[in-house]
């Protein structure tokens, strides 16, 4: 028998081509009308080409309808289409494996023809979406029709393994290639780094034969998405000196990095790269460049890429409206709520999350009020934890205390953690000792390792100088696993991130650092400061309190920022915990003593210091 392809007739030759050149969706229909007028409309190999110039144009809907129209449909179309569906999202995505089966089930295999083949499962795999019913039934498939050995088979079914957070199969997958490349090394580094293995992920990209962009990509992603900022900064840098370029992907993990570790510096450079690159701001970099210019505090930058930015969604306004909530503009938070629901985007959850926060800044409890009652009317946003605990951090902070524990009991859902923790954070702002103990046995309840309620009942026995108390609950923490969490800060001077904790003493300049401290503090006593030892927990001196105080990680972070810098520099600072009530105070008058705009972000908000005074109005 003679297998091969009759060489394609005229019209064939023609419809081929202008299947192939097409990018104009109303080409798309009059190419298909033709197929039919010359009577080519079951060609199975110019049917593929169509379908394909719908995946390339969208139109999955006229890729569906060219599919069912064909007769006994070949492998190949099979395969276009499903690649097109691979594509799509949510339900039309999830025909694509209900599209194969009835392909098995109307047209047995035993056609060679019609036999799924290594271009089958790749995009059907893709389909599924991580699902850890699918996934494992196509792995079968792929078995019984021999298309395991095929690396980009194998490849796609490790990555979708590891989607499912099926990591130990997919690194039995990955040992059992007989031959692995490239794509397959980083599928594997991506799929340990998103579930967690941040350390088997860096053994796979040390041992990785030829590593591409992409390797290095994934690594700093990883890094970025489990938190480990350090070391995302450090892929960069070691990416960098390898001399591979920086692509977007990996600029928006960076970004992150920077963001939470306060580096400025190192975030503006990037920024550069990105406009050198002409990679414009789309929703993806710009939405990042916005989040790292608002957590750094430099919130008119962050207005200006927003300004910029041709295209804006729901995400792009929702950073905006948090970034200058954040940083205490609460009226022009509120400002681009309205512009964004003139422009006729409709607010999400996260966007209400928000407004919410700009009205608890901002100390607007009607305007907050409003907002919430009108969440579910208006945009059909169901309330939840989130939303309640705004509501509660709102009253707390404004003084309404008592209000705030009725919006407890009133709640249609069960408080959690976070909600009682808004409440201990009034009380400890407003010495409702009584109502905090309260919130505090409630947080216990849920959580019996929660170090910060035991903090806050240590601290309410030594306002009290119950001192046996405070032992009492100091031998709880040291005997549980309850662990209270290290305060520290960054600073970063001249692109180098630096860290310190409370009574660091291992940078290099330390000596400088703590004769800047004891500058510092004759300075403050000059000037009429006088410590808050009422917050140190402990049964100690009163000198030793005080030494307590003047070695807080913040402080430390400050005292390097005014020796590393120009005078009239301004200083930017990240704190993992709340900011005490002493080294506030402190930094508000140094502020001023200094000639210094000094920039906190801490646990909860952002404090601008300067002249004296803060931002948040003493109000955190």
């Amino acid at each position: 028998m003679n297998l091969r392809r009759e060489p394609p007739s005229l019209p064939q030759a023609v419809a081929y081509r202008l299947l192939r050149l097409s990018s104009v969706a109303r080409h798309l229909r009059q190419i298909h009308a033709q197929l039919y007028v010359q009577g080519l409309h079951q060609d199975q190999f110019l049917i593929t080409q169509l379908i394909s110039l719908c995946r390339r144009l969208s139109d999955v809907g006229h890729a569906l309808s060219a599919f069912a129209r064909t007769h006994r449909p070949t492998v190949h179309p099979l395969n276009a289409l499903l690649e097109a569906l691979a594509g799509t999202e949510g339900a039309l995505k999830l025909r694509a494996v209900a599209i194969y089966r009835a392909q098995l089930r109307d047209f047995p295999c035993r056609d060679a023809t019609r036999r799924p083949d290594c271009f089958t499962f790749s995009p059907l795999l893709r389909s599924c979406g991580g699902s850890p019913d699918l996934v494992p039934q196509v792995h079968a498939h792929i078995a019984k029709f021999g298309a395991h050995a095929d690396v980009y088979v194998g490849t796609t079914l490790l990555d979708s393994y590891a989607k499912c957070g099926d990591v130990e199969m997919a690194r039995r997958l990955f040992d059992q290639m007989p031959v692995r490349n490239v794509v397959s090394w980083n599928s594997m580094i991506s799929g340990s780094a998103k579930n967690g293995d941040v350390a088997g992920a860096r053994k796979l990209f040390e041992d990785i034969p030829n590593r591409n962009d992409a390797s290095w990509t994934c690594m700093i992603t990883g890094y970025a998405q489990n938190g480990y900022f350090d070391e995302t900064l450090a892929m960069f840098g070691a990416m960098t000196s390898a001399g591979v370029q920086l692509n977007d992907m990996a600029a928006v993990s960076i970004l992150s990095a920077c963001a939470n570790l306060g580096a400025l510096g190192l975030g503006r450079k990037i920024h550069q790269h990105l406009d050198r690159g002409g990679s414009g701001l789309d929703l993806f970099t710009g939405t990042a460049l916005i989040d790292m210019y608002s957590k750094c505090g430099v919130v008119n930058e962050a207005a200006e890429v927003f300004r910029r930015m041709p295209k804006k969604n729901v995400v792009a306004f929702s950073s905006m409206i948090m970034g200058l909530a954040m940083n205490g503009r609460c009226a022009e938070a509120l400002r681009i709520f309205d512009k964004m629901r003139e422009d006729g985007i409709r607010p999400n959850d996260i966007t209400l999350v928000g407004v919410l926060c700009a009205c608890c800044h901002g100390g607007l409890v009607d305007e907050g009020r409003r907002h919430f009652e009108s969440m579910q009317r208006a945009y059909s946003v169901v309330p939840r934890l989130q939303h309640y605990t705004c509501m509660i951090d709102l009253l707390g902070r404004a003084g309404r205390v008592e209000d705030a524990f009725r919006f407890i009991e009133e709640m249609p859902l069960d408080p959690d953690v976070v909600v009682w923790g808004a409440l201990l954070g009034a009380c400890r702002i407003h010495g409702e000792l009584e109502l905090g103990k309260y919130a505090a046995s409630r947080i216990l309840e849920l959580d019996p390792q929660h170090s910060g309620s035991l903090v806050f009942l240590s601290s309410a026995c030594a306002r009290t100088r119950d001192w046996n108390g405070v032992r009492r609950i100091t031998q709880r923490l040291g005997t549980s696993r309850t662990k209270k969490i290290a305060g520290k800060s960054w600073i970063e001077i001249n692109g180098t991130v630096h860290q310190f904790f409370a009574g660091d003493q291992s940078h290099p300049r330390s000596d400088e650092i703590y004769a800047k401290l004891a500058e510092l503090a004759r300075l403050l006593e000059q000037h009429g400061h006088s410590l808050d030892v009422g917050s140190v927990v402990c049964d100690v001196e009163e000198e030793d309190k005080k030494q307590a105080l003047y070695v807080h990680s913040e402080k430390i972070a400050l005292a390097f920022g005014l020796i590393s810098t120009p005078d009239g520099a301004a200083i930017r600072i990240v704190k993992n915990l709340r900011v005490c009530l002493d080294c506030h105070s402190s930094m508000k008058l140094i502020s001023k003593i200094a000639g210094r705009e000094i920039v906190l972000r801490d646990g909860n908000r952002f404090h601008h210091f300067s002249e004296g005074a803060c931002t948040c109005r003493d109000y955190w």
